[in-house]
């Protein structure tokens, strides 16, 4: 079989079992990944409204203006609320939220897409959330950076789902 398939019967893989009705989806996208316009987070932004929107975002999971959410919409000069309503609303697929992106944010450059990339990459997760974070996955306090906490965070929980009865 191709590497690069996606399992479908029609690559010559297996169909992936669908998930129940309501079974919630941890966004496991790094905001370390980029799309076509390389802008880190903004495909976990994306993913975490359309699993909102789909009512499969775990209960409690972050997902609005704050954080890295909020630090690329202002960097790219759109407006949160607006950028939530399209993607819960319209519900396109990645490259259509990327494009909608490109359409209205009023300093989507190069020079602010290196600027807020550098910041997720230096991030601090907020002390008050990080204490927690690095008490559940063993971590001691000098681990602070947002993005791999985040990630840590995620697989766990994914973990947790998957060999939970």
């Amino acid at each position: 079989m191709d590497p690069w398939s996606r399992g479908t019967p029609e690559a010559g893989g297996k169909s992936a079992a669908k998930p129940a009705a309501m079974e919630t989806i941890v966004p496991a996208i790094s905001s370390s990944v980029t799309g076509s316009l390389g802008v880190l987070h903004l495909p976990r932004l994306w993913l975490k409204h359309r699993l909102h929107a789909a009512g499969r975002l775990p209960e409690g999971y972050r997902h609005g203006p704050g954080g890295f959410d909020q630090m690329v919409t202002d960097a790219l000069g759109v407006d949160h609320e607006a950028f939530a309503a399209y993607v819960e609303r319209e519900r396109p697929d990645y490259p259509t939220a990327e494009a909608w992106i490109r359409a209205h944010g009023t300093s989507v450059t190069p020079a602010a897409i290196a600027d807020v990339n550098a910041r997720i990459r230096a991030g601090i997760m907020p002390e008050g959330v990080a204490v927690g974070r690095r008490a559940e996955l063993g971590l001691d306090a000098s681990f602070e950076l947002g993005v791999p906490l985040n990630d840590l965070d995620d697989w766990a929980a994914l973990h947790r789902a998957l060999t939970a009865p």
